[in-house]
């Protein structure tokens, strides 16, 4: 039957692809409400499932196969880009991405999804090409860095994101900079306290770290924590508080 070599082939997908599939067919559609209820397909959520059928039986999906079939445009980001970029300190049980829709936040099998609603700031992407073969949209190395730095618990905390970010061996400042250019103080103070460390390796010129501090505010501000027990080691340059002291963090972002 066509529906079991669907089933076979496809192991995450929605119920808009099952339709396109098998358009106007209600025997199909039961059949699907059937296999459901016999655990040879579990439902994610409301019109997403994973096959547990075939090939599939007893094997686990993918968790950026699930949130594919939930949103066909996802941009993957924050910890989850470090992962698929190959950098990632920790791997994590959740799976983060952009995407135009309005997705509520979901859980499956253990990961828990965490979508972002893509706003009219234009973000740069990848494609990135697993060593099983898949490929996935991501940001770029540049735009995951400014990302992270502005949001930095959804890259893991400081400790996971600089000891991530000492995985890469090349980045382009320049871009960097301009990705930047409408974060807050804060989030541009923590770039440049990263740049200004990781300078040697990365080839930053000395004239964008100055325009960094040019472009802070009296500050201060804080890389992790503004709230109590507040974050208390100064980084005098960047007017910035670490949550550890500066040799400490900049040993997991310069290993």
């Amino acid at each position: 039957m066509a529906i079991r070599e669907f089933l076979a082939t496809r192991q995450a997908f929605s119920a808009e692809e099952f339709a396109a599939r098998f358009p106007d067919s209600q025997t199909d559609r039961n059949l699907l409400t059937r296999a459901v209820r016999r655990g040879t397909v579990e439902k994610v959520r409301r019109g997403v499932y994973v096959s547990k059928t075939g090939r599939f039986e007893g094997t686990t999906v993918d968790p950026f196969d699930v949130a594919l079939a939930v949103a066909p445009d996802a941009v993957f980001c924050y910890d989850s880009a470090l992962q698929l970029l190959g950098i990632a300190h920790n791997l994590t049980n959740r799976v983060q991405f952009f995407s135009a829709d309005r997705i509520t936040s979901f859980s499956y099998d253990g990961t828990r999804y965490l979508p972002h609603q893509a706003n009219e700031r234009q973000r740069l992407s990848r494609n990135v090409l697993t060593s099983e073969g898949r490929g996935y949209r991501v940001t770029t190395k540049e735009q995951t860095l400014v990302d992270c730095l502005i949001n930095v618990a959804n890259a893991g905390g400081p400790d996971n994101l600089l000891r991530s970010l000492s995985g890469l061996a090349r980045l382009d400042s320049g871009i960097i900079v301009e990705v930047a250019a409408t974060a807050a103080h804060s989030a541009r103070a923590r770039l440049g306290w990263v740049l200004e460390t990781k300078s040697e390796d990365w080839r930053v010129p000395s004239g964008i770290l100055a325009a960094l501090v040019e472009s802070l505010g009296a500050g201060p501000y804080y890389f992790w924590s503004a709230r109590t027990p507040k974050d208390g080691f100064w980084a005098k340059r960047w007017r910035l508080y670490l949550p550890h002291p500066e040799q400490e963090m900049a040993s997991w972002l310069i290993a």
